[in-house]
């Protein structure tokens, strides 16, 4: 379902006694954790989940929840990760169940594939931490009240192949979640592709 990234590397800024980092020889995040590209923000910065009591992400805000699960779901420590479902199971407890078991078919298709790529992630030592740095309803129309809502993220990657320098990309996926009958949201889609123009920054 999801498709291998191609991520875009920043350059540096006002150095010149240095020669340029060498690009990394995977940029790309595991089998079936991906998304493509996005307009990169540079005047972006992470912004934090709401919080509540005892540090907990607060499960009855979307846009919470969507920065938390999306994190959870995309990072990837090829080093100690279990293998390219690892992202699923951290986020399987802010996923639907029928999206949950849509990731895991898809992660189950071409196993021996996804199990070689996994492999040579792991020997070059590739990890990779994603950073919600912002979140906004889709089209500008908040639809909380409905029970449904589709939010866009800004979202930044961050990858490090072994001793390479890393190598950074900004992308703008869309998120749909559900809201429980107990309050709290689910995340029940995700258009990992989505690239809507610049997307909001703090």
């Amino acid at each position: 379902m999801l498709v291998a990234l191609t991520l875009s590397g920043c350059g540096s800024f006002g150095q010149t006694d240095t020669p340029a980092p060498r690009p990394a020889t995977t940029t790309g995040p595991p089998p079936g954790a991906s998304q493509a590209p996005g307009p990169p923000l540079a005047t972006a910065t992470v912004g934090a989940a709401t919080p509540v009591p005892g540090g907990a992400v607060d499960r009855t805000d979307p846009a919470a929840v969507a920065a938390d699960c999306f994190t959870r779901w995309q990072s990837f420590d090829a080093r100690t990760d279990a293998g390219p479902a690892a992202g699923v199971e951290r986020a399987r407890n802010c996923l639907t169940v029928d999206f949950a078991a849509t990731l895991g078919a898809a992660g189950s298709t071409g196993a021996d594939a996804d199990g070689q790529a996994w492999q040579d992630l792991r020997a070059a030592g590739v990890h990779s931490q994603i950073s919600v740095l912002a979140t906004t309803p889709l089209g500008g129309i908040d639809t909380t009240a409905t029970g449904r809502v589709v939010l866009q993220l800004n979202v930044r990657r961050q990858t490090v192949t072994g001793d390479q320098p890393a190598v950074v990309a900004v992308s703008t996926p869309a998120l749909t979640l559900l809201r429980q009958p107990d309050g709290t949201w689910l995340v029940a889609g995700a258009d990992l592709a989505s690239v809507a123009g610049d997307a909001p920054g703090r």
